[in-house]
């Protein structure tokens, strides 16, 4: 009789065993999470802006001393820090009349150690214009367009 109540007591205490596996599901979020972080932060190196914004452009069309105009464009980008330098590209234009022109921000982070906070930084581009009239200018950095400037004022 003690072993079949033995028998009894181990069957029902085998029923009420959970089975502890682990969840799949949450291996594999972890590792898409990763990359996609992964992803973010390469992009991120390559284009330090945070965000930007009020971008204007206009044309210098008043009498200089090379006797051209001069194409001005401005705005403001978000920096992760203080610091960074600042080089303009410029990049093709398109083949419509009047053409859109492109621009590359490149931006340098400082050397050594410099605290870490988002810094508003004006951005400022002047240079010889190459056309007479532009219908948008485009700026670019890391390969991601980060504004687009479609009323380009005169200047006279």
């Amino acid at each position: 009789m003690n072993k079949v109540a033995l028998l009894l007591a181990a069957a029902c205490l085998a029923g009420c065993a959970q089975e502890q596996t682990p969840a799949p599901t949450q291996t594999v979020l972890n590792e898409t999470v990763g990359v996609a972080t992964e992803e973010k932060s390469a992009m991120s190196e390559n284009c330090p802006v945070i965000d930007s914004r009020g971008w204007s452009a206009w044309l210098n069309k008043m009498p200089s001393v090379d006797g051209g105009a001069r194409l001005n464009i401005a705005g403001e980008v978000d920096l992760p820090t203080p610091g960074y330098s600042v080089e303009w590209i410029e990049g093709p234009a398109d083949r419509a009349n009047p053409p859109g022109q492109r621009f590359t921000l490149v931006l340098t982070p400082p050397d050594g150690i410099v605290p870490q906070v988002v810094t508003p930084t004006p951005v400022k581009y002047e240079g010889a214009a190459t056309y007479p009239a532009y219908r948008s200018i485009l700026i670019n950095c890391g390969g991601e367009g980060i504004a687009e400037i479609t009323e380009i004022s005169e200047v006279h």
